[in-house]
């Protein structure tokens, strides 16, 4: 543990150092502003009383932090950090009206900047939201197209479907059609066969009838002159 030229220890020294930066940060933290009212004779004495040295004169408006109360006089701190005393007249927890005009006249300023900035953003929001509606419209008019496409694919899809029945129908009906008529055909062509036979033997009958009448009458005719 290393010691210092006095013998103490350098953690309680810089323990210390935190404490009273600590503390006095808490101090400055709890002191009040005072404002110095306008008048010429506003001066700072080391004292309560003219006994007392003049350490500064201070102007009207200036802010000073409040140490002390005390009977005819209060103790300040200048910004400059010089302490001293203060007749209390001089004094008031109120800023002067120049500060506050000027304090009133910033905030204004600070609230048009704002409410320009909010305008702008406000403009930008709108513009944003108009592009979004124009897109959103846009979406939807593709979304009602690419439905409609898609009930007329399904519908024509449906009359294909039904188209390629009826076919199928029509080719099973005509393949039965088909089948019928070669039946049709085949005894169409078994009755003409049968029709040619009986017309041939029809015809070979004739002959033969007309062969047998003509042999009668031929026998006829050839016993007659044996008569005579």
């Amino acid at each position: 543990m290393f010691l210092n030229q006095d013998n103490i220890p350098a953690r309680f020294l810089f323990t210390l150092s935190v404490v009273c930066t600590i503390l006095f940060s808490a101090t400055a933290a709890l002191t009040e502003t005072r404002y110095i009212k306008p008048s010429t004779e506003a001066v700072v004495r080391r004292g309560q009383g003219n006994k007392y040295k003049i350490i500064a004169m201070v102007k009207a408006g200036l802010n000073v932090e409040f140490l002390e109360e005390g009977t005819t006089h209060t103790k300040i701190r200048l910004p400059n950090g010089k302490e001293g005393w203060i007749v209390k007249r001089f004094l008031s927890k109120e800023p002067p009206l120049d500060k506050l005009v000027t304090s009133l006249r910033t905030e204004n300023e600070t609230l048009k900047q704002k409410e320009i900035d909010i305008s702008q953003r406000f403009n930008a929001m709108n513009d944003t939201l108009a592009q979004t509606t124009k897109e959103l419209d846009a979406t939807l008019t593709e979304r009602d197209q690419i439905q409609e496409n898609f009930l007329k694919l399904q519908h024509d899809t449906e009359d294909v479907v039904l188209i390629k029945k009826n076919l199928e129908k029509t080719l099973k009906n005509n393949r039965q059609l088909s089948a019928t008529m070669s039946v049709i055909q085949q005894e169409n062509d078994t009755i003409k066969d049968d029709l040619a036979i009986k017309w041939f033997l029809a015809g070979g009958g004739v002959l033969v009838f007309g062969m047998m009448i003509g042999s009668i009458f031929t026998k006829s005719r050839k016993r007659k002159p044996s008569l005579l």
